[in-house]
């Protein structure tokens, strides 16, 4: 079992959300400290979200780091636990709000499509889109 930020690295698929992990200084957070549960979009997630609004949370540090933070969440939840919950208070303050669905468990109504990779400080799970917290998602839509 290898850490989260290792694990992201070995399976290739989240190079984007590493990019900002790096940007925003996280490396050692998602190496050694934890335990977290990360809900990671993948790199085909972030084809959904502009370039130019990316390029503006990845130039703002504090909103690059609310939306990392917004990611993550204390503590392993596996998505056993996650068919229980309802609501996830992340890093960055904000709730994540857990619905299971017809078409899956969803997390602020983005789905979880791939759950359950353990790892030495905490789980992800690949989530199909980007999480943005509260702020930001009204920046988004009014900005």
């Amino acid at each position: 079992m290898k850490s989260i930020l290792a694990t992201l690295r070995e399976s290739g698929s989240f190079d984007v959300f590493l990019d900002l992990v790096r940007t925003a200084g996280m490396e050692e957070r998602l190496s050694t400290e934890g335990p977290y549960t990360l809900f990671v979009p993948d790199d085909d997630a972030f084809h959904e979200i502009s370039r130019p609004e990316l390029e503006a949370i990845r130039r703002n540090a504090d909103r690059l780091g609310d939306t990392l933070n917004y990611h993550i969440v204390p503590g392993v939840h596996s998505m056993i636990d996650l068919l229980g919950i309802r609501t996830l208070r992340s890093l960055q303050g904000g709730d994540l709000a857990v619905e299971v669905a017809p078409e899956g468990v969803l997390v602020n109504d983005v789905a979880v499509v791939e759950a359950d990779a353990w790892c030495t400080n905490g789980i992800c799970h690949a989530v199909s889109a980007l999480l943005l917290p509260p702020v930001a998602r009204a920046v988004a839509v009014h900005g």
